[in-house]
């Protein structure tokens, strides 16, 4: 599937001025985009490729006007040798192909570019440092619709598989009387972060109980006592009235009287109005890493 684009569509997802593109066009010949009945520009995703690749060769000094010349053979090889001297600008041209691949629905463009880098640089890096700042890209390209539902979900999916793949090659656990439950609240299907943390949970030899998305906390509350966990995950996706994240976190301490409750995703005043040390709150991976 080539989506057809508008050129503001293209600066939205680039960066770069409808303005400039048109003097590029017009300039240089860099684009040759059809036109509608009404002399309305429309791109594929290989322009909009392109016009990534523009950007970043742009942002290590050639000139637009030498940049015009190159075939797309060049283009590309200049895309590598950036990649291979400039962390940094590697890791953006890695988002910048993996969201061409989710406007495009290839999955065999979004499998290559995953498995290069995971291969090269690891899970935890690729997630850290690609997936989770590709997906805040999406998320406000979902937004301002620039990206449809099943474009969203086609990259939540693929990395779905990827984490699922990665959880099932891990060892069993190898630390006793250890045991999480992991889930999001009702309402809530946003899991891969979630899966993540059960990715480095398990990695680090808990075991753990994952329930996924949307979870009744009474059910929690089931399964905690059924299964005598001792650490309880929940992670929030959506926003909360205060008084709403206090009733849930009391009924959490009810159902989940001896775990410990691990809560992601709210605001530090929360834990300031709790003031509860059978919570954990947390900020950022980090504060994950340094409790596993």
């Amino acid at each position: 599937m080539n989506k057809r684009l508008s050129i503001k569509d293209l600066e939205n997802l680039s960066g770069i001025k409808a303005h400039t593109i048109r003097m590029w066009e017009k300039r240089h010949n860099i684009f040759d985009p059809e036109r509608t009945e009404t002399n309305i520009r429309l791109y594929s995703s290989d322009d909009l490729t392109k016009l990534l690749n523009i950007s970043s060769v742009l942002e290590h000094g050639m000139k637009i006007s030498k940049i015009s010349t190159l075939s797309r053979a060049e283009l590309n090889n200049q895309i590598e040798i950036i990649q291979q001297e400039n962390v940094d600008a590697s890791k953006k041209i890695v988002i910048n192909k993996l969201i061409v691949a989710t406007l495009k629905f290839s999955v065999i463009d979004f499998e290559k570019m995953y498995k290069n880098h995971s291969i090269k640089n690891g899970l935890e890096a690729t997630m850290e440092t690609i997936i989770y700042p590709m997906l805040i890209q999406i998320g406000l390209m979902w937004t301002v619709s620039k990206l449809n539902p099943s474009q969203e979900h086609f990259a939540s999916q693929m990395i779905r598989q990827k984490l699922f793949s990665a959880i099932d090659l891990l060892p069993d656990a190898n630390k006793k009387n250890s045991r999480y439950v992991l889930y999001l609240p009702d309402d809530e299907d946003h899991e891969i972060g979630l899966l993540y943390a059960y990715y480095l949970i398990k990695k680090a030899g808990h075991e753990c109980i994952y329930l996924g998305p949307s979870v009744p906390v009474i059910d929690v509350g089931e399964c905690c006592m059924n299964s005598n966990a001792t650490a309880v995950l929940c992670t929030f996706t959506i926003p909360r009235h205060d008084d709403v994240l206090n009733t849930y976190l009391n009924k959490m301490k009810a159902v989940c009287p001896s775990a410990k409750i691990l809560v992601h995703g709210l605001p530090s005043h929360i834990d300031n109005q709790l003031n509860d040390s059978q919570f954990n709150f947390l900020y950022d991976l980090q504060d994950l890493k340094n409790i596993i």
